[in-house]
């Protein structure tokens, strides 16, 4: 199999997954005999280093690819002719994504061209791919199914709607075998603040003695879902059904206000909020039904996001050095 974004946040966990076989059924971090490891001989991983971090997960070694480069692209292809593949390669950084809208459209639609068309070519008989809750825009029920319109507020949720699309329209035209996985917020131990997540940024500045900025009021609501389940949901697609669509998030709504005392009970003397502006683009509410991925891939999170907080926790307060107490 073929993993492309594999130093990044999500991709790094799964890839590590896929490594150790964990039981699809135990809680995070836990191992057993429900599934067994891939070797690592099994598995190609590429990335072009843009947000990801890591040059070797386990005893895979990650190889330096950029999705937009066709000719890259399909050189790795031809080289290991993946059975599967796993498309996590994205540009995901709100920030980026105001200032430079056309890497979004670059890399999530460009670069998904360019796997699909490489796949076809080497005989590929799945594609998983990682889409996003931001293609549905501001809902108009809550929780959203995956059937509510696709109607994206962000260039980032636009690129991802297409990329859809385009991997819709391969399986239908080439035979391939296409799953996509709409991902609600995903959080945990190695994220990066820098591609814009909420509880990265809220740890984060607790720990360096300054107050978390909320934009907007507090009250607009999120789906969290911790990185492992998310790993286990990519481990199941790869064996589940084929033209799935599917929400994987943890299926109840947390509002930013709410995430910040969470973190704030967590790290010791933490200062108090701070709030800014809303950031154009962002929705107000944004809750996910997960019932497609529990009755069709027997996936279903199972961190708490109070645990899920915690282990957050102890990973950012290992890297990150605390200020002195006054005084």
């Amino acid at each position: 199999m073929l993993v492309t974004g594999a130093a990044g946040f999500i991709g790094s966990h799964v890839v590590q997954h896929l490594l150790e076989g964990r039981e699809e059924h135990g809680r995070a971090g836990d191992a057993g005999p429900g599934r067994s490891a891939v070797a690592a001989r099994e598995i190609a991983a590429i990335d072009d280093f843009s947000a990801g971090r890591v040059d070797r997960i386990g005893e895979v070694v990650v190889q330096r690819v950029d999705v937009t480069e066709p000719e890259a692209v399909e050189a790795v292809f031809r080289a290991f002719r993946p059975e599967t593949v796993i498309h996590l390669a994205a540009q995901v950084s709100v920030e980026r994504s105001l200032q430079r809208p056309d890497r979004d459209v670059e890399v999530n639609v460009y670069g998904t061209l360019n796997v699909l068309r490489a796949a076809v070519a080497v005989g590929t008989r799945r594609v998983v791919f990682a889409s996003s809750a931001a293609v549905y825009g501001n809902p108009r029920r809550l929780p959203v199914d995956e059937d509510h319109p696709l109607e994206p507020l962000s260039v980032y949720g636009r690129s991802k709607q297409t990329a859809e699309w385009l991997i819709q329209q391969y399986a239908r035209g080439a035979g391939l075998e296409a799953v996509i996985l709409r991902l609600g917020n995903v959080y945990g131990p190695g994220q990066r603040p820098e591609t814009g997540p909420v509880v990265a940024r809220f740890f984060l500045d607790a720990l360096r003695g300054q107050g978390p900025v909320i934009y907007g009021d507090g009250r607009q609501t999120r789906d969290f879902v911790f990185v492992t389940d998310v790993a286990r949901a990519f481990a199941r697609a790869l064996v589940g059904p084929a033209g799935l669509v599917a929400n994987v998030a943890g299926g109840s709504a947390t509002t930013i206000g709410d995430l910040a005392e969470r973190i704030g009970r967590l790290v010791e003397g933490a200062p108090s909020p701070r709030h800014g502006p809303p950031r154009p683009g962002d929705i107000r509410h944004s809750v996910l039904d997960n019932r497609r991925a529990r009755e069709r891939l027997g996936w279903a999170p199972q961190v708490s996001l109070d645990e899920g907080l915690a282990l957050t926790y102890r990973w950012y307060r290992q890297r990150v050095v605390q200020p002195a107490p006054a005084g």
